[in-house]
């Protein structure tokens, strides 16, 4: 299944859903929840910007926990995103081009 969107912020918000709905079906299974009691469990995303995404925080109920790039890499630090991930994480946001240097978030590590 897919989707066809016309913008960036389109994506980020189908994107954003699918990550949740996966999410909740994984987290009732590990926790025992019903699919009631799941939605009432907010989940977050690791991010180092808003850009688009602030919609999907703002009217799909999820938490964003942003990681800042140390002051002079521009790019987030593996280790730092780890600190940030838990149990309601739904995905991590990286950026491949940032805006400022063309930097790539080391997506492997």
């Amino acid at each position: 299944a897919g989707a066809c969107t016309v913008g960036s912020t389109e994506v980020c918000l189908l994107a954003g859903l699918a990550l949740k709905f996966r999410w909740r079906k994984w987290y009732a299974a590990r926790h025992g929840l019903s699919e009631s009691e799941v939605r009432s469990v907010y989940p977050n995303l690791v991010i180092s910007t808003m850009s688009c995404w602030e919609k999907l925080f703002k009217y799909m109920d999820i938490e964003p926990h942003f990681v800042s790039p140390k002051v002079g890499e521009m790019v987030l630090r593996p280790e730092d995103v780890r600190a940030a991930v838990d149990d309601k994480t739904i995905g991590v946001v990286c950026i491949l081009g940032n805006h400022y240097s063309g930097h790539y978030d080391p997506v492997a590590s």
